[in-house]
């Protein structure tokens, strides 16, 4: 795959902050003939065989659906996408990757269970294990036979999973360590044969990775939690006590677990937002044919322009996941081809490549997330009383959507990563943040809003984008200045920041998309798409202009208050339009299909 000159300039993580977009980012087809398959193996898969069970798998009590699913999902070749064929997987891009992890999100009651196996449950083995590691575990794990989980979570021990109390001690002249510790919140660990865990060894500062097999003995597994939603998952506290591991089973070297576990996330997370795309839209489905279908006052609800406004948020905030996802995953493609060009093994590629991107992974887990707490809150709304019925569907995806907030690291954590990860971009010079600061303080005393306010088209679209991302700069560079090594105990603000590098991030990648709709499709690109351009870009527009008001009122004072103030005011300003009519048609025109479109 050739780079274009737009994708080199967003080489890396958080590149996009400071260099501007470049009109089309199309790659054409996205899939080979060979994927295309695959993909539509898997919707077939999932229409046929997972989505009936949806219903029983929140009932089950020792997770044998799940179980058998996971098996047939093997023998389809679905869990080793990605994986080279020389451990039983297929070669495909990292795009293809994410889009089958959307269609499984469809059904959220069985998604859990495979994103566990497909993602961080081989991920650890497949980039930090030894040939000889990978030759005994990734066949297995790959076909379905063996089933792996991820064991970081203690009890004291949540975000800051280094704090760990699990032990590994060196026994018999160091062949050997002995495993004590407790693991909680362990999704896939009922029916697990393998077990991925993150011990420190002896008084080590940091964690060691470890490949442990049930059958080494010494694990006993609590009682199934009682959770709020993904009853169709399996998830216990894992007990290890005194279990002998044979020192081969070090993944990669002592005191990488550590690493191990955040590389490893980065991909759990991107592909976290891959399946709030899939959950999103069948929460979307539902709650559209429920509207169309129920009648109040003579009437179809769906006519109604409360419904209607409801309707057209939640497609707006799908629109721009799966935008802001699928660009991602070309980067990270890219990247790949990059890397691989240059010597570096798949495996080695792929980690190095989803790490350099670990912003906008975080990013899509944040925005995905609350993309979904939005979709399925509005749509148990749309539903009304049956959606607070366990006999209607929408009950169950709410509760089902709740954990995409926590896991993979809370959404607070990952905000505070977001800007953590961007100024050490900054303070290692990979991205020249400072110096674009810099040169923005000329702008601080001018208008730059004059230029904009002619029409409401797609270059006004870009030009408000550049001048919202001068917004986040000016306050990243203000507060990195002003509060010092301090900023990171201000997460309030850390949390604004992040707020606007959020929405500046998936603004971008919404005009880009619709530009590449209008520009390279087959057919005219339908009204509604330039319809969700412009109402992601005042919305987009709004919440960088709160988020940076109430940063700016968090740390600055005096002159430099106002300075700051006057600065965001001019950068925040969006085209005005009747965004009411905008938000109607949008409804309207996926009223017409009765689904996302």
């Amino acid at each position: 795959m050739k780079t274009s000159q737009e994708n080199k300039e967003h080489s890396t993580g958080g590149a996009f902050l400071i260099h501007s977009a470049k009109g089309s980012n199309s790659p054409g087809s996205l899939f080979s003939e060979e994927e295309e398959m695959v993909l539509g193996s898997v919707k077939e898969f999932i229409q046929r065989e997972v989505q009936p069970l949806a219903e029983e798998m929140e009932h089950q009590k020792e997770h044998s659906r799940s179980v058998s699913l996971l098996e047939k999902a093997g023998e389809l070749g679905l869990l080793g996408l990605g994986i080279s064929e020389e451990y039983g997987g297929m070669t495909v891009s990292f795009t293809t990757s994410l889009r089958v992890t959307e269609e499984v999100g469809r059904v959220s009651e069985f998604s859990p269970t495979f994103g566990v196996q497909t993602s961080i449950g081989i991920a650890p083995i497949l980039f930090y294990g030894s040939e000889v590691q990978k030759q005994r575990y990734l066949p297995k794990l790959v076909s379905g036979e063996w089933k792996s989980c991820y064991c970081l979570t203690e009890p004291d021990a949540g975000s800051d999973a280094n704090s760990g109390k699990t032990r590994a001690t060196p026994v018999e002249d160091g062949a050997a360590y002995l495993l004590n510790g407790q693991k909680m919140w362990i999704t896939n660990s009922g029916f697990a044969n393998i077990f991925i865990v993150f011990a420190k060894v002896e008084d080590d500062r940091n964690l060691s990775a470890f490949i442990v097999e049930k059958d080494f003995g010494g694990i006993s597994l609590g009682e199934e939690e009682r959770k709020m939603g993904i009853k169709g998952s399996s998830t216990r506290q894992v007990f290890f006590n005194e279990v002998r591991l044979p020192v081969e089973n070090m993944l990669g070297k002592r005191e990488e677990g550590f690493k191990i576990a955040l590389n490893v996330l980065n991909g759990g997370r991107i592909k976290l937002g891959a399946g709030a795309i899939g959950t999103s839209k069948t929460a979307f489905d539902l709650a559209v044919q429920y509207a169309i279908d129920r009648k109040q006052f003579g009437s179809s609800i769906s006519s109604f322009g409360a419904i209607q406004y409801k309707l057209a948020q939640m497609a707006v905030r799908i629109f721009a996941l799966e935008a802001a996802t699928y660009r991602t995953g070309q980067f990270i493609d890219e990247k790949m081809a990059a890397l691989e060009a240059e010597g570096f093994s798949a495996e080695k590629a792929e980690v190095a490549s989803v790490s350099a991107y670990g912003i906008e992974c975080a990013i899509l887990k944040v925005f995905g997330s609350e993309c979904l707490a939005l979709v399925v809150d509005e749509g148990v709304q749309i539903f009304g009383g049956m959606g607070f019925s366990e006999d209607a569907p929408m009950a169950r995806l709410y509760r089902n959507a709740r954990i995409t907030r926590i896991y993979e690291g809370t959404n607070e954590i990952n905000r505070m990563l977001i800007v953590d990860m961007l100024l050490k971009k900054a303070m290692t010079g990979e991205l020249e943040l400072l110096q674009a600061a810099k040169q923005l303080q000329v702008e601080l005393n001018s208008n730059p809003t004059e230029r904009k306010l002619a029409g409401g088209g797609p270059k006004a679209a870009f030009a408000i984008l550049e001048d919202l991302k001068k917004a986040a700069l000016i306050i990243v560079d203000a507060a990195a200045k002003r509060l010092g090594k301090k900023l990171k105990e201000e997460q309030e603000v850390l949390m604004h920041i992040s707020d606007m590098i959020i929405q500046v991030y998936v603004l971008e990648a919404v005009l880009i998309k619709a530009e590449n709709l209008r520009t390279n499709g087959e057919e005219k690109a339908p009204e509604h798409i330039a319809d969700i351009r412009r109402v992601f870009l005042y919305e987009s527009a709004e919440k960088i202009r709160q988020a940076g008001q109430e940063a700016i009122l968090s740390f600055a004072e005096g002159e430099e208050c106002s300075l700051l103030m006057k600065g965001l005011k001019g950068f925040t300003e969006a085209h005005a339009f009747n965004i009411k009519d905008a938000r109607r048609r949008i409804a309207r025109a996926m009223i017409a299909e009765g689904k996302y479109v």
